[in-house]
């Protein structure tokens, strides 16, 4: 059996692959809830793996690291990254850029470090970046975005001197491989002609798709992949990086990312199957997932949580299709 410890709003990155594409999985994982991780003292065998790190309180990261150091004792029971051990998202890209892996700094806002290489960013350490924050081309600049930071929600922030440039052909590119404890497979390859690349499929070439085929299919850059994660002390996540002066560069490791986004439709623009498929057999693959090893009350927050986002997944299934069947009658 396989634990799956999460933030309780972020259950949602294995739910496309349990609900739709791998149902076989939900007989082997369940969905735990970090308010709910004491239950797991209960459990005899199995894999636990933690997630979400970067979103939980020193409390909460304490109380995680005083379970994890309880469930150490059981020899049937695998756990993949640990709540305290593993590095978030400073610590890493500061080893990186010490042992000479990363060509780019990251610095607290009131810890800065002349010079520092312009342009920089400013970005949350916890959760995801989901819109392109503003480069900032000088001192001056930057001395003004961190006196804004008073009035901003930001848990952790960090300043990022930006990395990357366009290829030949004039499009940025960002690599993202997953590790399922001693699996590593290629997710994707996004491209975009902003330096912020969040994969806009409808500016793609042709030959972008067999790049990114070409990228799944032979898994390149396993090995140095491997390599990033034994440093962060990481069994699972997704390695974001791209190349700069053909070497790679790192941008972070998620602990919780999401396998799939989107439910599947009719109109879907590729097969993500083979993704799901990819994902579902590295987990099946860890040691111990056989074992049925379970509880009640693990058992049933799992099933709560896994119909919560069946009928949330529903809905944004049906506002998909929606937004196509509106597209389509706009074009004719």
């Amino acid at each position: 059996m396989i634990f799956y410890v999460a933030h309780r709003e972020h259950a949602y990155t294995q739910a496309v692959v349990l609900l739709y594409h791998r149902t076989d999985l939900q007989a082997s994982l369940r969905l735990v809830r970090y308010e709910d991780a004491g239950l797991l003292r209960g459990v005899r065998a199995g894999v636990v793996i933690w997630s979400d790190m970067d979103r939980l309180t020193s409390e909460e990261l304490k109380r995680a690291a005083g379970i994890s150091a309880e469930l150490a004792d059981k020899t049937d029971l695998t756990q993949l990254n640990h709540p305290t051990a593993s590095l978030q998202r400073f610590d890493l890209l500061r080893l990186l850029h010490a042992d000479g892996s990363n060509a780019f700094r990251v610095f607290r806002p009131h810890q800065l470090e002349d010079p520092i290489r312009y342009p920089v960013f400013i970005r949350d350490e916890a959760g995801a970046l989901y819109d392109e924050p503003p480069l900032l081309h000088g001192r001056p600049a930057l001395d003004a975005a961190i006196a804004r930071l008073d009035g901003c929600n930001l848990a952790r922030p960090m300043v990022v001197e930006m990395i990357g440039t366009p290829w030949a052909d004039g499009y940025y590119r960002k690599f993202a491989a997953f590790r399922v404890g001693n699996t590593i497979y290629g997710q994707h390859c996004a491209m975009s002609k902003s330096w912020f690349v969040k994969n806009p499929v409808g500016q793609l070439l042709p030959a972008h798709i067999e790049e990114i085929r070409d990228y799944i299919a032979a898994n390149p850059h396993a090995d140095t992949v491997m390599q990033v994660f034994e440093k962060a002390h990481m069994q699972y996540g997704r390695i974001d990086y791209t190349f700069v002066d053909g070497r790679l560069v790192v941008f972070e490791i998620n602990s919780n990312p999401t396998v799939l986004s989107d439910p599947p439709t009719p109109f879907a623009s590729y097969d993500p199957k083979p993704f799901a498929d990819l994902h579902a057999d590295a987990l099946l693959a860890l040691p111990q997932v056989s074992a049925p090893d379970s509880l009640a009350a693990i058992d049933a927050a799992h099933r709560a949580a896994l119909a919560t986002l069946r009928r949330q997944y529903q809905v944004r299934r049906l506002k998909l299709m929606l937004r196509r069947v509106l597209k389509r009658g706009k074009r004719k």
